[in-house]
């Protein structure tokens, strides 16, 4: 079992390597024809169609990856092949030459119907092999149709691959021995009994991503936080590390080279990244650890390795490196730069090298006493700093010393870097940075800055317009214009090397501990943290400060300490704040739950309202203002009208409010007022009444009303309910159901035509006109990804100030987003072409130069890629002018190669072009000239190839034709031939049933005839007649006696003898029978059995009295045989005569009786025992039962 097993197994695998290595010695060779099923068809004929087919597929899916995930598709074109394979072989289609053909040319018919759909869903009809597309293209030159040219092209390249494939398989079953081919049928057989046991799906491997919360900022006390929180609090950060991509987890340097590709240097080697994945330079041989990297003004990539000296990369390709055979210092490198007059300063573990590019690259000379290198940085006027792993500063220019800083026994420098031409920063194993001013003879301490809590820094980065990173052993800070040092609280806190700020504006540090790290701006432009146990319900700003309204007082910032702010957050301290909103006047108003609702005035007075001044209750949910100044308070119990610190009128219960839960109002006009409530639908109330109720019977998709939000363009409202969104338009609603999610919380239009719609799962960015138009539409979705991470608040209320800034209520923080930016910062993008592949082969692309096609290529992948390290995921715009009918747009996230096969030849121009959300504005757009060479179809070889394909299918179809014509013929024939059979059939059953009617005339002479027959016809074949010879003698001998049934039953069955007169009238039998037989044709000579069986060899017989060879043979035989049986049998006159007695008769009567060479004949079948009596006596019993 196992053996049969491991036999099917290794069996399957070469049926596939057969289809995988057929197809690519098809592609490699351009040959016009797949050779990708030659597997399937012997996997089908040996182990079924079932087998064939999972071989088929499992190509296909090798195809997928290897190539493209789209012909993972044409699997369903193996399977039809396995299944017709199957069927053929089971039906014995496959045993000759015509069947191998029919059924070669029903699967081309077959792969046709499928593959012509699958190309035109896919490849814009393209069939994907040059003979192919060759015969499509050079028919649709003659005008014929498109589509009919395609299924031409299809059948040209099916049949013949068909053709081949079949008779690969013919060819197999010939040539294989039989016993082998039933070995593995048995194998198919047990397998098939086994199945129920094996396993009926494929094991799920998950992999968990771990996602590290580095930001951590507290909450906001001082005006030094306020930096902070414009700095960093809206940055979303991500760590890279062996969870998700960068493998081994460490990171010691990382540079941008001026495509605006990152270059991540770890010990593991080299990564290249570019937003998407990380790319392990494993192409890179000399490479095998990394400590620092470098990239020069001319855009050379320069790697310091640990192990094997300096390597320089250009394009992706390694062109020089420098070892200590050639010079260098020490192949362990430390740090790189370049100064002014552009040559290299290389610090390694032993001395410091001076490399020149200028004639040959080179090592001009060595610095030794600059041992150990660990930092280096240079400035625009030629200096150099260096410092060392003792703690030394050396200052050097032209690659000689011109200043230096002996350390102490403390050792404190680490590192340096120039922030000018004359400041140069230093930073300490302490937690100081020191400033230096750097003069001719002379370096100055100017000034010292306490970084602490950070200590053991490694590097000190500026960039322009920025502020200043510091990088230690544990932890990241920054200091701004000012030098302020602020520490940027993160988890990101162990062995941090580098920091680096890519074109975009993002930063990206390394640690050989913790991986990558990167901080992206993000849509928003602030996160305002506040303690993490409370949620903001609602936020907005007053007299220069803002508020937030939550579970538990009110909160603000950033002014603590006036003292208004200070009264007020103590008279609400423990109170749950639902509402915060400020009026016309400038006055706050505040609604709690449980305390009634506040209004504070600009001037600091405070006013309460709850039940005992006219209000309804003290639980309350919003507020809002009316055009004539009135204030409206949505509250559990109903709405309550203020105006001049007076509690004008109630709506409750009692007035009409069925459901007097109010959760959200709006002003319609004047007179009119939408309140929409906690499950009795939205109330329509006109001069304080209460006129009508619009529920769930009038169009409402719920009862539950969280927001009613006005539509500035036009006369219409947006409602929010606990289910979806709904358009409320002259009191006729509709219900939104285009709208993708249905846990909504608000809904802000920001006049422009764009609704920002808050729910659990974000922040959806809508166009209106496409929203209302109940047709599916793109949208934005701010959410964790965009850097929302804290969930929004339900039933909050939050605020937009006058220059278009949403202030979100959320977990723990205020969220900021500019409306009317909601894409963010992000306006610069770098789009190329990273590679074209030509058949599966690599070709060089550079900007500005034209990309040559060969004319034999069959297909041409195109690696767009967009280099983006943003939050932002947006159109990539993708066209061949020349091919494409218009450009395609995709999401950078989807962006994959793009395959075209076939093109025709000519001039062809590849955009990558980077758009904005709605395909409008272009951010950054690549040209690519592209020029194929012209197309083969035009060879004297591909015409021959065109006119023997339609020749081989032509006598195909005339074969089928002549065969079918000469089937129909043979099926004639052959009826003509059963029905003559039948005829014969019962001929002889008729002239059996004759014989055995005249022997049972006289029981006596029962079966007579039929021993006489048998007797005939041995002698016969003696004599050499022929099968079909013998078998008219054997009819003739049955009816030898047929003349006896003219003859009375009283001479026939008289026992005793006959009278002359009895015995004149029986031997008138022979004559009878004569008469009898003279028209029967069917047997030629029939009547001479019965009319000269009685004849003598002498001529003294009757009835002619014919003598010797007058006698017919068949005459004479059946004499014989009839008077031979005659003495071996009983009659009713005498008994059988002894064997011995019947020889001697014989012998007596040789020459007068009987003819004497018959015979002889005849006593040599009794003398060999050919002739046992007694054997037929009982074949001819066992026969007649």
């Amino acid at each position: 079992m196992k053996s049969h097993t491991i036999k099917m197994f290794i069996f399957v695998i070469f049926t596939i390597l057969l289809n995988y290595f057929g197809k690519l010695f098809a592609e490699t060779l351009s040959l016009p024809f797949w050779f990708d099923s030659l597997g399937t068809v012997l996997a089908a004929y040996v182990l079924g169609p079932f087998c064939g087919a999972v071989v088929g597929v499992s190509c296909n899916v090798i195809y997928g990856v290897v190539y493209s995930p789209l012909n993972i598709l044409y699997a369903f074109v193996s399977i039809f092949i396995a299944i017709i394979v199957g069927i053929a072989s089971k039906r014995k289609y496959l045993e000759t030459v015509f069947g191998i053909f029919s059924v070669s040319f029903f699967l081309a018919v077959s792969c046709v119907f499928v593959s012509v759909f699958l190309n035109y869903k896919f490849f814009n009809g393209n069939i994907g092999n040059v003979w192919g597309d060759g015969v499509a293209t050079f028919l649709s030159n003659f005008g014929i149709n498109k589509f009919l040219s395609h299924i031409v092209g299809q059948f040209y390249l099916e049949f013949l691959d068909k053709v081949i494939t079949m008779f690969f398989l013919f060819a197999s079953i010939k040539g294989v021995r039989f016993h082998k081919i039933k070995s593995i049928k048995k194998i198919k057989n047990k397998k098939m009994q086994e199945r129920e046991s094996l396993p009926k799906g494929l094991t799920t491997f998950v992999f968990a991503v771990l996602f590290f919360q580095l930001l951590n900022p507290s909450l906001l006390n001082a005006d030094n936080n306020k930096i902070e929180n414009k700095r960093f609090n809206s940055y979303v950060s991500t760590l890279y590390n062996d969870y998700n991509g960068l493998f081994g987890g460490i990171a010691n340097d990382i540079v941008q080279t001026q495509d605006g590709v990152l270059w991540i240097g770890t010990y593991n080697g080299l990564y290249r990244y570019s937003g998407n994945t990380f790319r392990f330079m494993n192409n890179f041989s000399d490479v095998k650890n990394v400590n620092c990297l470098y990239t020069d003004e001319e855009g050379r990539l320069w790697i310091g390795t640990n192990d094997n000296g300096v390597s320089i990369a250009i394009n992706e390709n390694i062109e020089n490196t420098i070892t200590e055979i050639e010079g260098l210092s020490s192949d362990s490198v430390r740090c790189i730069t370049q100064d002014s007059n552009g040559l290299y300063y290389v610090g390694t573990s032993a001395g410091l090298s001076l490399i020149s590019i200028s004639g040959g690259l080179s090592v001009v000379k060595n610095i030794p006493e600059i041992n150990y290198s660990m930092s280096i940085s240079s400035n625009k006027k030629g200096d150099v700093a260096v410092v060392t792993n003792n703690g030394d500063l050396y200052i050097l220019k032209s690659g000689k010393i011109v200043n230096q800083l002996l350390a102490d026994s403390k050792k404190e420098v680490s590192c340096c870097s120039f922030i000018d031409d004359q400041t140069l920063y230093i930073g300490t194993t302490k937690n100081e940075v020191r400033i230096l001013k750097l003069f001719e003879n002379e370096i100055v301490v100017n000034k010292i800055i306490d970084v602490n809590p950070l200590r053991a820094i490694n590097s000190i980065e500026y960039f322009d317009g920025d502020f200043i990173f510091i990088c230690s052993d544990n932890g990241i800070g920054y200091l701004d214009s000012d030098n302020n040092f602020f520490d940027l609280e993160n988890n990101f806190n162990s062995s941090v090397n580098h920091v680096l700020k890519d074109y975009q504006g993002n930063f990206w540090f390394t640690s050989s501990r913790l991986g990558l790290l990167k901080l992206c701006k993000s849509v928003f432009n602030a996160v305002y943290p506040i303690d993490s146990e409370s949620v903001v319900n609602s936020v907005t700003k007053w007299n220069d400060e803002f508020f937030y309204a939550k579970d538990n007082g009110l909160g603000v910032f950033y002014n603590e300490d006036n003292l208004l702010t200070k009264k007020l957050i103590d008279l609400f301290e423990n109170v749950r704040i639902r509402c915060l909103f400020v009026d016309s006047k400038n006055d706050l108003w505040i609604a709690t739950a449980g305390k009634g609702f506040y209004k504070i005035s600009k001037n600091g007075q405070i006013k309460k309202f709850d039940s005992s001044n006219g209000a309804l209750g003290t639980r309350y949910r919003s507020i809002i203002e009316k055009s004539n100044g009135e204030i409206v308070v949505c509250g559990d119990t109903g709405l309550t009208f203020v105006k001049n610190d007076e509690v004008l009128s109630v709506i409750e219960e009692k007035h009409g409010l069925k459901n007097p839960k109010i959760l959200c109002a709006v002003e319609v006009d004047s007179n009119t007022l939408y309140a929409g409530t906690d499950g009795g639908g939205i109330c329509v109330i006109k001069n304080g009444t209460i006129q009508k109720i619009l529920k769930k019977s009038d169009g409402l998709s719920s009862d539950v009303i969280l927001k009613i939000q006005k539509s500035f363009d036009d006369e219409g409202y947006f409602v929010v309910t606990s289910n979806s969104i709904c358009y409320l338009k002259d009191e006729k609603i509709k219900v939104l159901s285009n709208f993708p999610y249905s846990n909504n919380y608000d809904i802000i239009d920001n006049k422009n035509g764009t609704l920002y719609v808050l729910s659990s799962a974000g922040i959806f960015v809508v166009d209106k006109g496409q929203l209302l138009s109940g047709n599916p539409f793109d949208y934005d979705l701010l959410n964790s990804k965009k850097g929302l991470t804290k969930s929004l608040t339900v039933n909050a209320w939050n605020y937009i100030d006058e220059n278009g800034l949403l202030y979100i209520s959320a977990d723990s923080c205020i969220v900021c987003l500019d409306i009317n930016n909601h894409s963010g910062t992000t306006r610069s993008y770098r789009s190329m072409l990273k590679k074209v592949n030509v058949d599966n082969e690599s070709i060089n692309v550079e900007r500005g130069e034209q990309i040559f096609i060969p004319k034999k290529t069959q297909r041409i992948d195109f690696f767009p890629e967009v280099i983006n390290y943003s939050l932002n995921d947006p159109y990539v715009m993708l066209w061949l002018e020349g091919f494409d009918n218009e450009p395609k747009y995709i999401l950078q996230s989807e962006l994959a190669n793009v395959s075209y096969t076939n093109l025709a030849a000519g001039d062809y121009v590849f955009h990558v072009g980077v758009m904005d959300g709605k395909k409008i504005k272009m951010f950054s757009e690549s040209l690519y000239r592209v020029h194929k060479e012209n197309e083969f179809y035009s060879n004297w070889w591909f015409v021959l190839y065109v006119v023997l394909v339609f020749a081989l299918a032509m006598v195909y179809i005339s074969w089928l034709i002549f065969r079918t014509k000469i089937q129909k013929i043979i099926i004639a024939q052959k009826r003509e031939l059963e029905f003559t059979k039948k005829q014969i059939e019962m001929g002889n059953e008729t002239i059996l049933t004759i014989a055995k009617a005249v022997d049972a005339r006289d029981e006596n002479t029962s079966q007579h005839s039929l021993r006489v027959s048998e007797y005939s016809v041995m002698i016969a074949k003696k004599l050499g007649f022929s099968k079909d010879r013998c078998e008219d003698l054997r009819k003739i001998a049955l009816l030898h006696d047929i003349g006896k049934i003219g003859i009375p039953d009283n001479i026939l069955k008289k026992p005793a003898g006959l009278t002359t007169e009895e015995y004149l009238l029986m031997k008138e039998h022979v004559i009878k029978g004569a008469e009898i037989l003279k028209n029967f044709t069917h047997i030629e000579n029939v009547a001479d059995g019965a009319l000269y069986h009685h004849e003598r060899y002498d001529g003294s017989g009757y009835a002619n009295g014919l003598k010797g060879k007058e006698i017919p043979i068949n005459a004479r035989i059946i004499g014989l045989a009839d008077a031979f049986d005659a003495m071996t049998a009983n009659r009713v006159y005498r008994k059988k005569l002894d064997i011995n007695i019947v020889i001697e008769e014989l012998k007596k009567g040789k020459g007068s009786q009987f003819d004497p060479e018959l015979v002889d004949i005849l006593l040599n079948l009794i003398d060999s025992s050919e002739i046992d009596i007694s054997k037929i006596y009982n074949n001819i019993e066992k026969e007649t039962k």
